[in-house]
């Protein structure tokens, strides 16, 4: 995980470029929480607006929040270059992925805390939402299939990071 001198830097980028507002207001309107959505962004880009992911000639993941481009509005964002100059819709997507996710998370495993709903959902907004609820209920951990194998535990952790740097 990035420490927090390094996510307090994240947090002053976005603050000054417009960003961190384009997120806060997303993760509002989604019923997400602010820090959360900045793990996420923090996790995918350091905060970034950048293309990402490139692989067979092309880039895969577009904007603040890597929104791959088996999205159509990824896909067109990416070719028509308005991830760049209006990020604001593919900010609202991906708070909107993770706002199903949070929900997919809390009916098929009831029990969880918030805190298991958060990661299980990141877990997913990398790997899949229903690969990352079978890898909590069957492996044991919603990061088994992530990214670095670790994926949800740093997009929470982040969150903790941004929760003290917010407040």
């Amino acid at each position: 995980m990035a420490d927090e001198a390094e996510l307090q830097a994240e947090l002053h980028a976005m603050r000054q470029n417009g960003l961190a507002d384009e997120l806060a207001t997303a993760a509002k309107a989604a019923d997400i929480p602010v820090a959360f959505f900045y793990g996420i962004a923090s996790r995918e880009t350091n905060c970034t607006n950048e293309l990402g992911d490139y692989e067979g000639g092309e880039y895969h993941g577009v904007g603040i929040v890597q929104i791959d481009i088996q999205h159509d509005i990824a896909r067109q964002a990416r070719d028509s270059g308005s991830w760049k100059t209006d990020p604001a819709p593919l900010i609202a997507f991906g708070a909107n992925l993770l706002a199903e996710g949070m929900q997919a998370v809390r009916v098929h495993c009831p029990g969880y805390t918030d805190e298991q709903v958060l990661k299980v959902a990141a877990s997913g907004y990398n790997a899949g939402i229903m690969t990352a609820i079978d890898d909590s209920q069957t492996r044991g951990d919603s990061d088994a299939s992530t990214t670095g194998g670790d994926y949800g535990a740093d997009v929470v952790a982040r969150m903790h990071a941004f929760e003290r740097l917010l407040a």
